[in-house]
């Protein structure tokens, strides 16, 4: 065997080592089949072992050994920095982008990380990626790749070489300040806003939507195998050789399935029928398929203006204000800087998004969103929405590695367009896809993006996002530890997986742009399957602040509320089926010990840096 030879199947070997640990990790750690990797999109908060390297995890269901996770972490550890230098070595060597393919793709399937037509696509999709990096970014090691990629693993730590830092204004000079529902407001700041508002008489709370995670399958196909080995089943080509084998029903599935085109009509056709009083409505990301072997541009974009041309269809003459998903992007995660080659950039999506969004946003507004598709608009007087692209901070985003510190320059827009609103006396609302404080969003970008907020607490409201498919919220913290923020995610109207679709509706006070209230609706999936010619039974399922027991949605209301389901186990199990939209197949599978801590710990980490309240949790879970 010649040196070359002999380097390529070194770094295969090495690149199997790292799927092997890794799969073997995640296995270890997962409720599902052993070396199966979840394709991303949900669900929920999870311990990150657990976390697809292709996507979001799965929500951990049962606890397992610390030790052995902790060797296993270990492991992985080993295996990324293996991994990485066999492609290193490939690249210094000058092999082939088909040769790097090969040996990728011959780990994946020597291992059955995935099915082998899967594992080819995945290569072929990430791999010139990941070679472009190598190639201009010779200084980029092992241990940086791994210091993101291993975010929140034991055996991993920050690389000090990667840590950055925005520069904030300071606050305003003190004015003469009073306490109104929990916040500290200048005189000067109320009046401003109240004369931008005269023309508002005393009324209800605006009505707002959320959709996300719409993630339409254009190849669902009723009756066919629910339970494949590919990261999305319910498809023609779907087969398992599992038994019982399990058939995707008339409006959706448990499995690793996303959904037909009726339940997405059923869901618009309920809310502008139910709801169609909303004062505007925001959509949040994630409208293609969790199909990542068959993605694609033109299937992408396809979805995003057939999706957007129906959520207009029934919301005429109402505004909607969007943001875009980790699955809009080819492939899946990837966000590339500004100036990279047109074959691996960006470029193509944020046009594409800015031709989709045209009928909602100002040209000002898409400005932006062709640079990095985010933007900031105006409403109503005296709030403004910032939508930010918050995928950038994805860890499983290979660019992350090449431009890590604010890729796109957007953390610097966004002070700027918070200085502008604070001046202006603005109250703000944040929009997104992944949330900050979730384990996929780098720990460097949430710590910024956090304090950016607490430096303009007095005008940040609160924010929404999407991503996980669950029902939750996050609570975040000012410097001192205090409750200082909130953030909603919406669920999602895919069932993927185990769950029931849905969609939220939030009350937003007229005058301080404060959120009164807010409710879910959704419908089961079981029934509904049952009576394939009828349609779905939509039915609220949550009323806030009723069913949470809360006075008001403020951050230390939520975080007591929080507190509360350490010890209060009637209280969390409620909130549990909640969390999982009462999903038949979710509530079957029940929440234990490590289940509860996991899904607590997530309500109070919005900087998954800062562990701290995470711990808080563990230590009264102890004594529980």
């Amino acid at each position: 065997m010649d040196f070359k030879r002999r380097t390529m199947w070194l770094a295969s070997m090495l690149i199997v080592a790292f799927v092997n640990f890794t799969a073997v990790a995640a296995s270890d750690t997962s409720s599902s089949t052993a070396l199966q990797v979840s394709p991303g999109g949900g669900p929920g908060y999870s311990y990150r072992a657990k976390r697809s390297f292709w996507g979001e995890g799965e929500h951990q269901v049962t606890g397992k050994s610390r030790s052995k996770r902790s060797i296993l972490e270990g492991l992985t550890c080993v295996g990324c920095r293996a991994a990485f230098t066999g492609l290193r070595t490939m690249v210094t060597l000058r092999q082939s982008e088909y040769s790097m393919k090969k040996a990728a793709s011959f780990a994946c399937k020597t291992l059955r990380f995935q099915t082998d037509k899967v594992c080819d696509a995945i290569m072929e999709q990430y791999v010139p990626e990941f070679a472009y990096i190598l190639k201009t970014r010779p200084n980029v090691d092992a241990p940086m790749v791994c210091s993101i990629v291993l975010q929140g693993y034991a055996c991993n730590s920050l690389d000090p070489r990667l840590d950055w830092s925005v520069t904030l204004p300071p606050p305003p000079r003190a004015a003469r300040s009073y306490r109104g529902r929990g916040k500290i407001r200048s005189r000067k700041m109320v009046a401003s806003s109240s004369q931008a508002r005269n023309d508002v008489v005393a009324a209800g709370p605006y009505k707002v939507i959320h959709l996300t995670d719409i993630h339409w399958d254009p190849q669902y196909v009723e009756g066919s195998v629910s339970n494949c080995p590919d990261p999305l089943c319910c498809r023609a080509e779907s087969t398992t050789d599992q038994t019982p084998v399990l058939l995707a029903g008339h409006w959706g599935d448990y499995g690793s399935c996303d959904i037909p085109w009726r339940t997405v009509e059923s869901a618009l056709e309920h809310a502008s029928k139910v709801n169609g009083d909303a004062e505007w409505i925001i959509m949040t990301g994630d409208l293609t398929p969790h199909a990542i072997w068959t993605s694609s541009q033109e299937e992408n974009m396809m979805i995003v203006q057939r999706l957007n041309e129906a959520i207009s269809k029934a919301f005429p003459n109402k505004p909607v204000y969007p943001t875009i998903g980790n699955h809009e992007a080819h492939p899946l995660n990837s966000f590339s800087p500004v100036g990279i080659s047109r074959d691996l950039s960006t470029a193509w999506l944020y046009e594409a998004a800015a031709k989709a969004w045209s009928k909602w946003l100002p040209e000002e507004a898409l400005v932006t969103v062709r640079k990095g598709g985010y933007y900031s608009v105006t409403p109503k007087p005296g709030l403004r929405i910032i939508a930010i692209n918050s995928n950038l901070c994805y860890t499983l985003n290979w660019w992350q590695i090449y431009d890590h510190v604010d890729p796109s320059g957007m953390l610097k827009w966004m002070i700027n367009e918070l200085q502008d609103a604070e001046s202006k006396g603005q109250k703000v609302h944040i929009l997104g896809h992944l949330p900050p404080g979730y384990v996929d969003c780098w720990s460097v970008w949430s710590r910024e993006f956090m304090r950016i907020v607490n430096r303009y607490r007095e005008i940040i409201i609160t924010q929404f996002y999407g991503h996980t498919h669950y029902e939750e919220y996050k609570v975040g913290f000012d410097q001192a530890g205090h409750p200082s923020s909130t953030s909603w995610i919406g669920g999602s109207v895919s069932t993927y997986t185990d769950l029931n679709p849905n969609y939220k509706i939030f009350y937003v006070d007229r005058d301080t742009w404060n959120l009164v209230d807010h409710e879910t609706w959704i419908f089961n999936l079981t029934e509904a399957n049952q009576n394939p010619t009828q349609s779905p039974r939509w039915y609220r399922s949550i009323l806030a602040t009723k069913d949470f027991g809360v006075a008001s949605l403020s951050p230390n209301d939520l975080y007591q509320h929080t507190l509360r389901m350490v010890e209060d186990e009637a209280l969390f199990q409620r909130m549990y089926g909640y969390y999982v939209k009462n999903g038949d197949s979710a509530l079957a599978k029940g929440c234990d010990k490590k289940c509860k801590e996991e899904i607590l710990c997530g309500f109070l980490t919005m900087d998954y840096g800062d562990q701290s309240h995470c711990d808080l949790i563990k230590a009264r879970m102890q004594t529980w």
